[in-house]
């Protein structure tokens, strides 16, 4: 989940993190999912992602010994680090909030940020529900603070009081995008259907049931048909698999005409700069 953009980035200076405070309302096993706040430090799209991750449970703890219904996280600036995925980048540069924050997010996840991908041990996965009350800048008590008016707080930490933000609306978000992503992002979603990747999965599991490909395909006409009926299941059926099938080759042939070429023309690209004695940022393939 994240913001759409701001419309003017927040102004960081002289903040020292980022505050939360949360209710995980949907249960009482935070430690089994690894939590995270992501912060744009530029109106890039691409990979100049900076993310912390932070202990849930630990703040949920806390928050019933002080007998308050939210749980407070603080996450100082210089814990966020240059990612890509879940990837940590070696040696990526660091957060500088000089210029501003223009967009913040958080994420749920199985996998830790560490150089190698890692997943939690003991993950849950499926429905959560995070209640939000208040995203904020702090800055430390001991600090002077020379922005006047203060929200509260409380031995540690004040909260700088700000106006609630106006962000782009998508039709900006989206004219703001380089041209190379304005063309690939339309053909993405084709490519990339969810509900393609749901029927994918219920073949699969279908399939792990020792169902062959036609049962399982007989299967989903006769389960589509009793909402339907049997004629309009059978069309619907029939679309799905010339989609699918389409979809399938297109992507064989972009993966042949585009994606192969360009893999190699990285590695190439990769090869010249550690010969060169230059930084070179790992694969996520890797």
């Amino acid at each position: 989940m994240r913001t759409l953009p701001f419309a003017t980035p927040l102004d960081a200076n002289g903040q020292d993190g980022v505050f939360l405070e949360v209710n995980l309302a949907s249960d009482d096993e935070p430690e089994k999912r690894m939590w995270k706040v992501s912060l744009r430090s530029n109106t890039s799209r691409g990979e100049m992602v900076f993310q912390a991750q932070f202990d849930l449970a630990k703040a949920v703890n806390q928050a019933k010994l002080d007998n308050n219904d939210w749980a407070r996280i603080q996450l100082p600036f210089d814990e966020f680090q240059l990612v890509r995925g879940p990837r940590l980048v070696v040696d990526g540069e660091k957060l500088d909030v000089s210029g501003g924050i223009f967009q913040i997010g958080m994420t749920l996840s199985k996998f830790k940020i560490a150089v190698n991908t890692t997943e939690l041990e003991g993950f849950r996965p499926g429905f959560f529900d995070l209640h939000i009350q208040k995203i904020g800048f702090y800055k430390n008590r001991n600090k002077e603070d020379n922005n006047g008016e203060v929200e509260g707080g409380d031995n540690n930490f004040v909260k700088v009081q700000l106006q609630i933000p106006d962000t782009l609306s998508k039709k900006e978000a989206e004219s703001k995008r380089p041209l190379p992503l304005k063309i690939l992002l339309p053909i993405a979603k084709i490519m990339f259907s969810e509900k393609a990747n749901r029927r994918k999965s219920a073949m699969n599991i279908l399939r792990r049931r020792n169902m062959s490909r036609s049962k399982a395909i007989l299967f989903g006409i006769k389960s589509r048909s009793k909402s339907i009926g049997l004629a309009a299941s059978i069309c619907k059926t029939a679309g799905i698999i010339g989609v699918d099938s389409a979809r399938s080759i297109v992507k064989n042939i972009l993966k042949v005409a585009f994606l192969y070429p360009l893999r190699l023309v990285g590695a190439f690209v990769k090869m010249v700069k550690k010969a060169m004695g230059m930084k070179v940022k790992p694969s996520l393939r890797e």
